[in-house]
């Protein structure tokens, strides 16, 4: 279990601890800095990193879930390369690191550890649940969750309710790259950012003004790196509107979110129960072949992690 963001709340990391032991048979090992606290961070740079470092040197360790998102683990991302770099478990003999594993699992700003993991080690992950929100969420979510790490694909995954949104419709196929825009946005120009070229683009956010939305949007498409999408999918915009009493109140972050995207002349679709809602936040697989049927709809997971993982 890791802690490479913000501190934990204990409570609902045992709560999330519980949900997660009635579902298997789990051997945790837990990083050491999941009860400290420095500011706004669980711990300082050097205890957080040490977490991670010490998962991803543990050849017997399946998945890194991490305890909640928060902020900081983008401050890690640089130091974790060298960190490897400069002192690689050795290859060889019982203790040898293994180079897929741990798949890391969680959401938010773990986006930056799941798109590191892809970008240097091609290992793909859960975009799910951290423990802290697990016991919160309906038990299709925590099974889902579950099984997603199992190495089930996850069924596919429906609009909720008349929530949809389609700019263009259509059927595309390629590897998801989910995760938090705010996050993904800020990766832009370093060694951690994952290319999007033949990739379906799932995105989420929370608590972000409409036109910091336009802008973070805006940024991804001159910057490049949205060049050769195949399709969007867009969960939960939680909390993203303009203050009341603004001159922009009324403007509507997912309106937005297309009208930027449309562009793209790809299929886009809004309305999927992935992200910071307290309701629901369906896990799905980063890295993993996912067909996006925009007129349905629907995004259907065509692998689990193992076969993601698969070179």
């Amino acid at each position: 279990m890791l802690a490479p963001a913000g501190p934990v709340p204990v409570d609902k990391l045992r709560a999330g601890m519980r949900v997660a032991d009635r579902h298997g048979a789990i051997q945790w090992q837990i990083a050491a800095n999941v009860e400290q606290r420095q500011g706004y961070f669980a711990g300082d740079d050097g205890a957080r990193l040490a977490g991670i470092l010490d998962a991803l040197r543990d050849p017997e360790a399946h998945t890194a879930w991490c305890a909640r998102g928060g902020y900081g683990t983008t401050r890690l991302l640089t130091s974790l390369s060298r960190a490897l770099q400069a002192n690689p478990r050795k290859q060889d003999g019982p203790r040898a690191m293994n180079p897929k594993r741990p798949f890391i699992a969680g959401f938010s700003d773990v986006t930056a550890l799941l798109c590191w993991a892809w970008t240097h080690r091609g290992t793909p992950g859960v975009h799910g649940p951290v423990l802290t929100q697990l016991a919160s969420l309906p038990l299709e979510d925590q099974q889902r969750a579950w099984d997603a790490i199992a190495g089930e694909p996850p069924p596919p995954l429906e609009v909720a309710g008349d929530a949809s949104c389609v700019s263009v419709g259509g059927s595309v196929e390629g590897r998801l790259i989910i995760g938090n825009l705010e996050v993904l946005r800020s990766l832009i120009g370093t060694p951690s950012m994952p290319s999007l070229d033949g990739c379906i683009l799932a995105l989420e956010e929370v608590g972000e003004r409409p036109y910091r939305i336009d802008r973070a949007l805006t940024h991804l498409h001159s910057s490049g790196a949205l060049r050769g999408v195949r399709g969007v999918a867009l969960g939960q915009f939680t909390g993203c509107r303009e203050p009341a009493g603004t001159l922009s109140e009324g403007a509507a972050a997912l309106e937005v979110a297309h009208e930027r995207l449309e562009k793209l002349q790809v299929p886009v679709v809004s309305g999927f129960p992935f992200g910071h809602d307290p309701a629901r936040n369906a896990a799905l697989i980063f890295g993993g072949q996912v067909r996006l049927e925009a007129d349905h709809g629907t995004l259907l997971s065509l692998e689990g992690l193992e076969e993601a993982a698969r070179p």
